[in-house]
């Protein structure tokens, strides 16, 4: 929700802004938009394959989807399942496994309750996490190259209005001031589309997905850590410790002790 009241509260700020100097039709032109989005438009499908440029928006509903599981989120259920594997056994987590909604975290239950070694777990996992940061930075980069060619489609599209808006005054002995400072604003029109689209969507769409990229490694590095260890049998308090080195001080918790006062009935 965040990100869609930003881009909601960074649009509504611009209207106010140009309503208060004036009439905001002049803000408007139809020409002016087609080139910007056109031209942006086709540099996008030049320089990506179609079908990954078709795929876009499924990236940007990445903007608008809920934020990633919490880190600590993630080390709670870690240190619970590890509890349980040492009280009972691997072969007791099957259950556990089905509930769980991170896909890593039930990959990495699932390869160790079939016995896979830990230097296997950790192989398939990590190669998954590569090339989710692979498709992840797809996704981003087509959004940071129209963020790059807008401004510039925006310029060309200034300069096509300046060279038509001269032809017409060169031809026109009677123009005057006024009606060529009219024709420079529609002209420069072009250049304000394509700085706004670049400015309060394009870029901030690709920081997004570059930060929700972050917060996914961090979470699954975490569980990769944590999964390896529990897999060889670590001691659930040790398993938390090491786990919490992840995160800054602030957001460390003491899952381990909360679940052990639980199970005491304290």
């Amino acid at each position: 929700m965040s990100s869609l009241v930003a881009i909601v509260f960074g649009v509504t700020l611009l209207f106010f802004a140009i309503l208060s100097g004036g009439d905001i039709s002049v803000f408007i032109n139809g020409p002016s938009l087609m080139i910007v989005l056109g031209g942006t438009t086709a540099a996008i499908f030049i320089s990506f394959q179609a079908q990954r440029v078709f795929k876009v928006s499924a990236v940007l509903l990445n903007v608008f989807k809920k934020e990633v599981a919490s880190p600590s989120i993630i080390i709670g259920d870690i240190v619970k399942l590890s509890l349980k594997a040492r009280q009972q056994s691997l072969l007791a987590l099957e259950d556990e496994m089905k509930k769980q909604s991170h896909r890593f975290v039930k990959l990495g239950l699932e390869m160790a309750i079939d016995g896979s070694p830990g230097t296997l777990l950790r192989e398939v996992m990590e190669t998954e996490l590569d090339f989710i940061q692979v498709r992840h930075k797809r996704g981003a980069n087509i959004f940071k190259t129209a963020a790059r060619y807008s401004p510039s489609f925006g310029l060309i599209g200034t300069l096509i209005g300046l060279v038509q808006m001269l032809q017409a005054f060169g031809s026109d002995t009677g123009a005057s001031a006024a009606s060529l400072g009219i024709g420079m604003s529609v002209a420069l029109i072009t250049t304000f589309y394509g700085a706004m689209l670049a400015n309060l969507f394009f870029n901030p769409v690709a920081e997004k997905l570059k930060a929700r990229t972050e917060d996914e490694v961090l979470t699954t590095q975490i569980a990769i850590e944590g999964l390896v260890m529990l897999q060889a049998g670590a001691n659930p308090r040790v398993i938390e410790r090491k786990l919490n080195s992840y995160l800054p001080p602030h957001e460390r918790k003491n899952h381990y002790d909360k679940i052990m006062k639980r199970q005491k009935g304290i």
